[in-house]
């Protein structure tokens, strides 16, 4: 069969679909709601750390109540990377010298008191620090603090991996390969000046300055709780953590009286609450139980709040976000070195099919990069849907019929995908495999180079697709798993780096996803989205898809 091929729903579609209408009765019946939350006093808040939201009309007080999957990989910013780790490290613990600004803006001083002095050939950033910043234990923070986190982030004994991204900081790739002890290009010059020489220009330099794995942590504290810092660690953000509890699978975080942005943050406490699946996190949130949903609403339980606006309306809040999701494909395999059997893969995929199973949380989209970026100019043609012509170029191959093996975790969307991508490549010849496994299993079953194809994603932190090919599509990529290697992609990515500014780079990158299209590194299927889902009674709800929840600026209203 050649033609266009549109599968019937299957048991779980049908199951998902009816479950939309019991879901709304449950969510919107007055059973289940909490009773209005008392709004607290006026907060007097002149300004905040960058980021979203107005401080006008703010008040103090309340508990907010998140809820999670599961337990955090790790509150050490060098370690954990999952969301629930990410959010905490992001937005809670721990403070970076700059900050995302706005709801899409780019680095604003946070722990520094000024934009970084960058030199005239691009290689060394000197950084004034404010100096009013503190631990949670109390003791000031001075520009070694930070030459010794970004040490210990590079020590391969700690085998961080955020490791890769300070490589291009002068000296540092001696320290990973243990030549070194100390990074040649790190200095504090004085107890509030930070010097950083790179061995190269960097465009995505200022964005990493952003993330919290570059933040001050304290080398005693480290010391004195060791694998326990990452469950109860000494940052500087707005909240310590005041409560750990693996048994009770609940963490607790209040006020950092000392925190630099004075007045921040507004709420009494944050609970994270975790071993909660995603079902029963949202019969959570309706019955006032929870108040945000920490990786916000999955595949499986989308359809229950969006499918009624009225339940859209009191409890979803859609976040932009630049993500991508692609399928991996396996280019040590033979068949799959032929860029002409990857092109047909991409042309008999039927997006649109695929994204309306997702509810919201994507849109089709048949190109390497995410829809939107900032100052990016697209000339790649994304794919579209075309089972003649994947057929066509199967047959110029040399190819009847393919088996391909499609390995996959429980994370969503991936097993309800893999079955409609079952269909519709066996209409083009192309028998699936499905092969699930819990998370895990996939996850040490992908990073060995098994498979044939597997779904990815891929939220954007660093504000450029340099972030995405520099990670997956260069032949040196940390995650290239899947042997991909095009020497033009690593010579046009190399040069983007090295970009004096974001548009000179965007320039190259453009070049880039022209290049990814034409020999269909992946088969791309969808630019991400992000619904948040969260309580009506909290005011001045902030995300970004880089960060999670900005609770300092949270408030609970009525």
């Amino acid at each position: 069969m050649t033609g266009p091929h549109h599968p019937g729903p299957d048991r779980r579609q049908v199951l998902a679909a009816g479950a939309v209408g019991t879901a709304a009765l449950l969510l919107t019946g007055c059973a289940g709601d909490p009773p209005p939350a008392r709004p607290g006093p006026p907060a007097d808040v002149p300004a905040w750390a960058p980021g979203p939201g107005d401080p006008a009309g703010s008040r103090r007080g309340g508990r907010v109540i998140t809820a999670w999957s599961d337990e955090a990989q790790s509150y050490d910013p060098a370690v954990g990377w999952d969301l629930h780790s990410w959010e905490a490290i992001s937005t809670l613990l721990y403070a970076p010298l700059y900050q995302y600004a706005g709801q899409s803006g780019g680095p604003a001083p946070n722990a520094a008191a000024a934009p970084p002095e960058v030199s005239g050939d691009g290689r060394s950033y000197t950084v004034r620090l404010r100096p009013d910043v503190r631990f949670h234990n109390g003791r000031p923070v001075t520009a070694q603090d930070y030459v010794y986190t970004r040490t210990r982030l590079l020590d391969p004994a700690l085998e961080s991996w955020a490791a890769s991204y300070l490589l291009g900081i002068e000296g540092a790739q001696a320290v990973s390969e243990r030549k070194a002890r100390t990074v040649t290009g790190l200095r504090a010059r004085d107890p509030h000046t930070l010097q950083i020489r790179l061995a190269e220009p960097d465009v995505l330099f200022p964005a990493l300055l952003c993330m919290p794995y570059t933040a001050a942590l304290p080398a005693e504290e480290i010391r004195r709780l060791g694998t326990g810092f990452g469950r109860t660690p000494v940052g500087t953000g707005p909240m310590r953590i005041t409560r750990y509890d693996s048994k009770a699978k609940r963490a607790v975080f209040e006020p950092f009286d000392g925190y630099f942005w004075r007045g921040t943050p507004l709420l009494d406490r944050v609970e994270y609450r975790w071993g909660i699946d995603y079902p029963l996190q949202t019969l959570q949130l309706s019955g006032g139980r929870v108040d945000v949903l920490g990786e916000g609403l999955v595949a499986s339980q989308a359809a229950r709040f969006t499918a009624d606006p009225a339940v859209r309306e009191k409890y979803v809040q859609q976040i932009p976000v630049r993500g991508t999701q692609w399928l991996s494909v396996n280019h040590k395999r033979r068949e799959l070195k032929d860029p002409r059997v990857r092109q047909a893969l991409n042309w008999a995929v039927d997006r649109e099919q695929l994204m309306r199973l997702n509810f919201g949380l994507s849109d089709p989209w048949g190109s390497p990069f995410p829809k939107a970026l900032d100052r990016y100019r697209r000339t790649a043609q994304p794919y579209g849907h075309d089972p003649g012509r994947a057929r066509e170029l199967l047959d110029r191959a040399g190819i009847r019929r393919l088996r391909l093996e499609f390995l996959h975790g429980t994370q969503d969307p991936w097993p309800l995908l893999g079955q409609v991508l079952q269909q519709q490549l066996d209409a083009v010849g192309v028998e699936i495999e499905l092969n699930g496994m819990s998370q895990s299993a996939f996850e040490d079953a992908t990073a060995r180079g098994e498979g044939d194809l597997y779904g990815t994603h891929l939220y954007l932190t660093l504000n450029s697709a340099l972030e995405l090919v520099s990670s997956n599509f260069t032949s040196s990529a940390a995650y290239n798993y899947t042997g991909y290697a095009n020497a033009r992609v690593d010579e046009l990515t190399a040069r983007a780096r090295k970009g004096r500014t974001p548009e000179e780079a965007n320039a190259l990158l453009a070049e880039v996803e022209e290049e990814l299209v034409r020999d269909a590194a992946g088969v791309y299927v969808g630019s991400m989205n992000f619904l948040a889902a969260r309580a009506p009674h909290l005011r001045n709800y902030r995300m970004r898809g880089e960060t999670g929840t900005y609770y300092d600026r949270l408030w609970v209203g009525r």
